[in-house]
């Protein structure tokens, strides 16, 4: 794990972010707050882009159709930052759930892995989901782990 994240991050950054033990739980909150700001900012942004796309359609004469299909479309295709914004996000969990597990911590407490494995279940739901839509036959393709 070190030596990927040294590809974006200095050896001194690292040894020094997994130092002290007291500090590293109050890093992990910090890494998780960083990320959520990041993701923030990414639907943020987003949103901007089609508020712009809908008055742009608004000063060409669109009608309120035309101005929410515009908000709705510019809103949703994805940016070219977009998978920076949630690499960087990502990372910062991912580092804060092994600064977690090297303190030693309860993972259900570590904020860091809450995100992100509340994020992960909810894509994966959505997919169950929507191969239950198209045919049920599909969920067998979403195994029940064994317990």
């Amino acid at each position: 794990m070190s030596e990927r994240a040294t590809e974006y991050v200095t050896e001194e950054v690292w040894r020094q972010l997994f130092s002290r033990r007291r500090r590293r739980r109050r890093r992990c909150k910090g890494l998780a707050r960083l990320a959520e700001a990041i993701l923030t900012g990414k639907r943020m942004l987003h949103n901007l882009v089609g508020a712009i796309a809908a008055w742009l359609a608004s000063l060409l004469g669109g009608d309120r159709v035309v101005q929410a299909f515009a908000r709705q479309l510019a809103a949703n295709i994805p940016l070219p930052p977009d998978a920076k914004m949630v690499a960087a996000a990502r990372g910062l969990q991912v580092t804060g759930v092994l600064l977690c597990l090297v303190n030693g911590d309860d993972l259900t407490r570590c904020q860091c892995f809450i995100d992100l494995a509340l994020e992960e279940t909810k894509t994966q739901v959505k997919k169950i989901l929507l191969a239950a839509l198209e045919d049920w036959t599909a969920l067998a393709h979403f195994p029940a782990t064994s317990r």
